[in-house]
């Protein structure tokens, strides 16, 4: 059955990775900017409430206001259902923009996270996994990656730089 639910998810997320590509309607009269980006899911066995407050704790912590001095996350929004934030590099020339979706499992009460780490400025598609790093800085930092039936899922297609990120062995 494992095996079943985790094959359906990979399928999933492959289609799904697709959609980040943007399709513009119509004739398109001059090249689009593309932006490096990584699109990732996460699966807990804990309720959605629990793992939303972790990782809203976890950028709250990482707010140059709270003495966080290489982090510079910053909390832009709240919902029911998301947490959204923006990251800016310590020289200030990139930035991110984060977001972190989150809805419950059928099975055993457990929790899906959808993130998803986006440059706001045209960069190259291949940014060595910058976009990857920033949001697991957040889940290393905020001890989700313990928690109870934690899984990751992602991919070079949906995760840009992903084999390439420096923060696998954080």
């Amino acid at each position: 059955m494992k095996t079943l639910l985790l094959a359906s998810v990979l399928f999933a997320g492959l289609f799904d990775s697709l959609a980040a590509v943007p399709v513009p309607p119509g004739p398109v009269p001059a090249p689009l900017p593309y932006h490096a980006f990584c699109r990732t899911m996460w699966l807990f066995a804990s309720p959605c409430i629990n793992v939303s407050t972790a990782v809203l704790k976890q950028i709250q912590a990482f707010n140059p206001v709270n003495k966080c001095i290489l982090c510079h996350y910053r909390l832009v929004g709240i919902t029911n259902n998301s947490v959204i934030a923006n990251h800016t590099s310590a020289d200030g020339l990139q930035a991110e923009s984060l977001t972190f979706t989150f809805s419950s499992t059928v099975m055993a009460g457990g929790c899906r996270v959808t993130a998803l780490s986006a440059s706001l400025g045209f960069t190259n598609l291949f940014d060595g996994g910058l976009n990857y790093c920033n949001l697991y800085n957040i889940l290393s930092a905020s001890g989700l990656m313990s928690s109870p039936g934690f899984a990751e899922i992602t991919n070079e297609w949906a995760c840009l730089g992903y084999g390439e990120a420096p923060c696998h062995d954080v």
